[in-house]
């Protein structure tokens, strides 16, 4: 785990936990939004701005591209409509973490469908980071994890009674964003943990648990 990492989490304050894509995108200095018509829907792409890094600020806006052309690739149905938009979770001096949404729509369905993906990029290099670069999480620890609050898509805590009764005998996610202040947030579609009025579900894994895992897998 790299100190530039935590010194980054403990310095900046969260962005916040809400996971709403109804309203516009939360304001940033450094991140903006390309509106793109697709269809009958306005879409918002996340673009990434780092002052005199241009190679940087590059490699990660193609890769949001990529990232939610990937996102397309992997539904396994057909759809008449299609929205993108995104929500920036956490921005510090050394990484940028995004939530982004592809929103998809049949012409007759009770409701559209959304399909969320975590993005960190490095703001030093550009690179994409993965999970086991801030929590390294074994198979063995899936227990304390499901035992962690439960957050709904509009940030508000799910009770037990919320959740579906089998929902820790789900895979853990390895799709992520980070929260600030040292916590790191699994992504759970609707319907994974909980019904799909709640939207994405989110457990974010407290500062001092994501030491303990590291620390008990090296």
């Amino acid at each position: 785990m790299k100190a530039s990492f935590w010194s980054a989490m403990l310095l900046a304050a969260a962005v916040g936990v809400s996971s709403s894509f109804v309203s516009c995108p939360t304001a940033s200095a450094s991140i903006s939004t390309e509106v793109v018509k697709t269809g009958n829907q306005d879409s918002q792409y996340p673009v990434v701005h780092i002052k005199d890094k241009a190679a940087v600020e590059a490699a990660i806006n193609a890769d949001i591209r990529s990232q939610i052309e990937d996102m397309r690739n992997r539904l396994d149905y057909s759809y008449d409509e299609e929205k993108v938009s995104y929500k920036l979770k956490y921005e510090g001096k050394d990484y940028v973490s995004l939530v982004l949404c592809l929103w998809t729509y049949n012409h007759g369905a009770a409701h559209g469908m959304p399909y969320y993906r975590g993005v960190t990029y490095s703001r030093v290099n550009g690179a994409r980071m993965s999970i086991r670069d801030f929590v390294r999480i074994g198979s063995d620890d899936a227990w304390r994890i499901y035992n962690q609050t439960v957050f709904s898509g509009s940030g508000k805590v799910l009770t037990r009674q919320q959740l579906f009764r089998d929902y820790a005998s789900q895979p853990l996610s390895g799709n992520f964003y980070l929260a600030g202040r040292g916590q790191v947030a699994l992504i759970y579609q609707p319907y994974q943990l909980a019904a799909f009025a709640y939207g994405m579900t989110s457990i974010i894994l407290p500062a001092r648990l994501v030491e303990e895992l590291n620390e008990k897998n090296p």
